[in-house]
């Protein structure tokens, strides 16, 4: 008897980055070293399986760092690898908090870019998404005002800049090649003098701490 053909459909992987499997661990080691509760500003990647893990295990996810009690102040708090407005480390100083900074080496890479469009002069142009975390603290690295966020094409084709000839650009690192492309070269054509992020060869660097 003939089996009837099969149609197989391959999934296409999506695993982790390695900034994230870095956050993770670094909230597992801090479990392991300094005990429960261990406190994650912000959900340290959109995994509820892994969220909930991380939970079972003693971790305390939070949105801002007043939501941990007083009593805690010596735990430690992990900023999660999407990254941190400049506030809150400050915030978190200004508490006395003991925090662990996870942000993904790729997104440090990012604001490291925005900042030196600013050092040069240029007004900052970041290709994301609005609300996303990641965006929310690569526009928290400098002034109110250096940064224009740009969605989407449209956007591309509105925006008007004060000086045409002084812009730089900078990419939400969770979005691909195509999901960026378009914008670009729109802004391109509109603004031939703006500046791509300039290539960075350094090294991974490790977590920073703030220790009491």
């Amino acid at each position: 008897m003939m089996k009837r053909p099969l149609t197989i459909r391959l999934c296409g992987p999506r695993g982790f980055c390695a900034g994230v499997d870095r956050a993770i661990q670094i909230v597992v080691l801090a479990l392991k070293k300094y005990g429960a509760p261990v406190y994650v500003r912000h959900e340290i990647v959109h995994n509820r399986y892994v969220v909930e893990g991380l939970q079972a295990r003693g971790a305390v996810f939070v949105e801002e760092l007043d939501e941990i009690p007083p009593e805690h102040h010596a735990q430690p708090v992990v900023f999660s690898a999407h990254g941190v407005p400049k506030s809150v480390p400050a915030d978190a100083e200004a508490r006395n908090l003991f925090y662990l900074d996870a942000t993904c080496p790729l997104v440090s890479k990012v604001h490291k870019q925005a900042m030196r469009h600013q050092r040069q002069g240029r007004h900052v142009l970041l290709i994301g998404h609005a609300g996303h975390p990641e965006v929310i603290g690569t526009m928290g690295q400098l002034p109110d005002g250096a940064v224009t966020l740009v969605e989407t094409e449209e956007d591309a084709a509105g925006i008007q800049p004060a000086d045409p000839a002084a812009l730089g650009f900078v990419t939400q690192t969770t979005l691909s090649v195509e999901d960026t492309a378009g914008i670009i070269s729109a802004l391109q054509a509109r603004f031939p003098d703006m500046q791509a992020p300039a290539a960075n060869r350094s090294a991974t660097p490790p977590p920073t701490v703030r220790t009491r």
